[in-house]
């Protein structure tokens, strides 16, 4: 399988080079290789191709089967004009490109670990399981979000 590395800036190339690791276990495990290309996007095309989402990217995602995608954003670029900015430029272009439009969190935060969380306890309770999915509708205008808690003994899904 081909697969387009697109570890974009801040964080994304510490969250990249882990995810590419479980890639490596995944071969390992089973009868499969992942021809990897690696390319610029978000931050990291702006500060060396002069654009978020770069044409050799652009052309990279055509090629593959499919694309693995860092983080993008950051103060950095926070000048440039709105639609030339890592989020804008890069990740929703590539959302709209191949109709990818939801996002989503895992919030998992076991009992023993409460007492860190800046949460009240009655909030708590027993721990948190919730899965946060951030849904951009067709019009790109509109951003709901889906939020399913799985808080024991119950299961509870909520629009905001």
């Amino acid at each position: 399988y081909k697969v387009a590395v697109l570890p974009g800036d801040g964080i994304g190339p510490e969250v990249m080079a882990e995810a590419l690791r479980v890639l490596d276990a995944v071969e390992k495990k089973y009868d499969v290789t992942f021809e990897r290309t690696h390319a610029n996007v978000g931050g990291a095309g702006i500060d060396l191709e002069g654009k978020a989402l770069p044409q050799t990217t652009i052309d990279i995602c055509k090629a593959s089967d499919a694309i693995l995608f860092g983080s993008v954003g950051g103060p950095k670029w926070e000048s440039l004009p709105p639609d030339e900015q890592p989020e804008r430029g890069a990740l929703l272009p590539l959302r709209r490109r191949y109709n990818t439009f939801a996002n989503f969190r895992p919030v998992f935060l076991p009992q023993g670990l409460a007492h860190f969380s800046p949460l009240k306890k009655e909030i708590i309770g027993d721990g948190i399981d919730i899965m946060i999915a951030s849904i951009e509708l067709p019009d790109h205008q509109t951003n709901a979000k889906l939020i399913t808690a799985e808080i024991p003994p119950t299961k509870k899904t909520y629009w905001i």
